[in-house]
């Protein structure tokens, strides 16, 4: 494996989220964006062939290293959490209540919430629309993707 993939491995490895091309292309130096991904889908596909229990995932232009979704139930109870309890509370409330104004999420979950609902659009679950001096929050496909939700409706009953 050549320097510029074990770079890319090691950087999905250790982020805990997702990575665009061009991230990745600044991190290993790189300016041709079109090999840059040739590389990631090289290493994408040895893993699947080496049939890992890991695998490298594409969402919207973006990789990420995840648990292979088979064998998630089988090894996630030894996964610390991504997110504090608190934030992922915040989280649950937008995802119930959707659309829901940011001043109602700080009412029910408390200041704090303000960073919550900024590190939860960092990590692009959620999205906020401005509306007059608030803002209207929703999830967003990531979420679902993430969290593999189909159907949002299931959440409410």
């Amino acid at each position: 494996m050549n320097k510029t993939k074990k770079i890319i491995e090691a950087a999905l490895f250790i982020s805990g989220r997702s990575l665009c091309i061009e991230e990745l292309a600044r991190l290993c130096e790189f300016g041709n964006l079109g090999t840059m991904r040739r590389y990631v889908e090289e290493l994408e596909k040895e893993y699947k062939e080496r049939d890992a229990g890991i695998e490298i995932y594409c969402w919207n232009e973006r990789y990420e290293m995840r648990v292979r979704p088979d064998l998630e139930q089988t090894v996630m109870h030894f996964a610390e959490s991504d997110m504090p309890p608190a934030m992922l509370k915040t989280l649950a409330l937008i995802a119930y209540k959707q659309p829901i104004t940011q001043s109602d999420v700080v009412k029910s979950r408390g200041n704090r919430a303000y960073y919550y609902i900024k590190k939860l659009h960092l990590m692009e679950f959620i999205k906020a629309e401005k509306q007059g001096r608030t803002k209207i929050l929703g999830t967003t496909p990531r979420f679902r993707e993430y969290f593999r939700v189909d159907d949002l409706k299931l959440i409410k009953k």
